[in-house]
């Protein structure tokens, strides 16, 4: 058999020097805290950047990703409610179909032979004068 490549060969010969050393380091309780006190300021970092950069987004008068979040969450939940609102017209119309007479469907899809009638403009609300 063929001997492997020497870059490979002085790489495990680091390997088998450096990797016990490093498994004994990183099993130790002194690396355990470190790691957990480095997580913790990154997080500290990063929750006060995104709080510094959110008001300086409001001086401006514009949104930050806090509120550009938010709007989206509210979306998503506008969309689901009206599409079960959808399924719930839908059911019920399905359901008065059922119910109706052949007579009533027929007098209700009955169009004038010029196709259907435009429907009335609808009025809209009108404001109170202002003071």
């Amino acid at each position: 058999m063929t001997e492997p490549p020497r870059w490979r060969q002085a790489f495990d010969a680091v390997e088998r020097r450096v990797t016990p050393r490093a498994e004994e380091l990183v099993r130790s309780e002194a690396f355990a805290v470190g790691a957990a006190l480095t997580r913790r300021a990154v997080t500290v970092a990063r929750g006060s950047a995104r709080d510094l950069t959110a008001r300086a987004w409001h001086l401006l008068n514009l949104p930050a990703g806090t509120d550009v979040s938010r709007l989206r969450a509210q979306v998503g939940a506008l969309d689901r409610e009206v599409r079960r609102l959808t399924l719930q017209l839908e059911a019920a119309r399905r359901e008065t179909e059922r119910h109706r007479t052949p007579e009533e469907s027929d007098a209700d899809s009955a169009q004038p032979p010029d196709g259907p009638r435009p429907r009335p403009a609808r009025r809209r609300a009108q404001r109170p004068a202002r003071p």
